[in-house]
């Protein structure tokens, strides 16, 4: 039987001659744990309640399946930022727009392509008997085999009429610790008619019971954001509240300082009515917006990482090159959870040129394809067909080696302009 080592902090799978982890980064010791190779999940994972069929159907909820020259919106050297605000605090100031030049490109993918060819568990017939062995299932674990059923979060896609997100455990871990939720106001509403609310979140894998804080963070950032906007809150007002109360919510849940579930957060308002899309964010989750045409605003990541290689970046200690090829690279210097301080939240507002599509997703794709352009040349025309295109990006991922799990959210921006100026 084929033996695997796995990293003891974040679970992930590493090779015979490894010496760091390339999901957490951290030192693999000699005697990492081995697992049969067949065996890709074995850790329990709660079901997220909006990404299971338990949220009502509507406008405001996802439909829940399982199955040439051109304005710019950001620099090159990543995006703009509001002045770091404490979650306590949001202040009114709202950033500008400002230009870019293209980037690199990537191969394309076809839209209609299905999902990378994976090895997946067959259900059997018998509900009672176990996926991975011919053994009976108890209480969610096979008697024989000891290992944990697959779980409603290994593969999920919600749907509304106005964004599509896909959320996948990826090829290498044994649980999916990303989570997204959407909510979209009535068209008929008074205030905000249209507007998209959306969040994604990722599990920080080596704190405890991270799938349960990217999911309370998820659910409960998007209820604050669609609480407020639909009430008539300016969108930068209601993301510093959606992650005020997600912080507070994913701090709720821990046992103590010392085993406190962490995740990150990246979220965003994306209004209709005024063109404008607001985003938010702590950690390394990302938003881009993708140009869908010549006319459009050019492609461009929205946030910044808070990561230890963004913070060498900006420092002017490494190029990117040289802080991407740290194995701290991906170390966090600022997510949510009762072990994170006070943290300062990032907040801004950029009204792009339409048509084209608003992207959130975790670093299970971005690790991938990095560059705003690169996303877009991969899968063009996003926002013309979200759903095929949220399914591309996640096959992209799985056939780049899928060693993260990968959810992504697309929010399709039609045709139209800046009609609302900002100080």
């Amino acid at each position: 039987m084929t033996k695997v080592r796995i990293c003891p902090a974040c679970s992930d799978r590493a090779a015979a001659g490894d010496v760091f982890c390339e999901g957490c980064g951290r030192a693999l010791p000699e005697d990492a744990v081995t697992v049969p190779a067949e065996h890709p999940d074995s850790v329990p994972t709660a079901p997220q309640a909006s990404m299971s069929g338990e949220v009502p159907s509507g406008d405001s909820a996802g439909e829940v399946s399982d199955a040439g020259a051109r304005p710019g919106l950001v620099p090159d050297e990543g995006a703009p930022t509001a002045p770091q605000v404490s979650l306590k605090a949001v202040p009114d100031e709202r950033p500008g727009l400002v230009p870019t030049d293209g980037a690199p490109t990537a191969p394309q993918v076809s839209l209609a392509d299905p999902l990378a060819t994976r090895s997946d568990p067959v259900p059997p017939t018998d509900p009672g008997l176990c996926v991975w062995c011919p053994g009976r299932v108890s209480d969610g674990y096979c008697e024989k085999c000891g290992l944990l059923q697959p779980t409603g979060r290994d593969h999920v896609e919600v749907r509304t009429h106005a964004a599509v997100g896909v959320s996948d455990r990826g090829l290498r871990h044994r649980r999916n610790e990303d989570a997204m939720a959407i909510r979209v106001i009535d068209a008929e509403a008074p205030r905000a008619p249209g507007a998209v609310c959306a969040v994604v979140c990722d599990g920080v894998s080596s704190s405890p019971r991270s799938d349960e804080a990217s999911r309370v963070a998820a659910e409960t950032g998007v209820s604050v954001l669609a609480e407020r906007v639909s009430g008539g809150a300016d969108p930068r007002e209601a993301t510093g509240a959606a992650m005020t109360r997600a912080a507070e919510a994913v701090a709720g849940i821990a046992d103590s300082a010392s085993s406190a579930p962490a995740c990150t957060f990246v979220s965003a308002v994306v209004d209709p009515a005024t063109g404008t899309v607001t985003v938010g964010w702590v950690g390394d989750s990302r938003a881009y917006w993708l140009s869908g045409g010549p006319a459009a605003s050019a492609s461009a990541l929205l946030t910044k990482d808070d990561s230890w290689s963004e913070a060498m970046v900006q420092m002017g200690t490494l190029s990117r090159e040289e802080a991407m090829r740290s194995a701290n690279a991906h170390a966090l210097i600022a997510w949510m959870g009762a072990d994170s301080g006070e943290i300062d939240a990032h907040i801004s507002t950029v009204t792009p040129t339409g048509p084209g599509a608003v992207v959130l997703c975790s670093d299970g794709l971005w690790n991938y394809y990095p560059e705003a352009q690169a996303l877009t040349d991969a899968v063009p025309g996003a926002g013309a067909r979200p759903r095929d295109a949220a399914r591309a990006y996640v096959g992209l991922a799985l056939q780049a080696g899928g060693k993260d799990n990968i959810t992504v959210v697309v929010v399709p921006v039609p045709p139209g302009g800046s009609r609302v100026e900002h100080d």
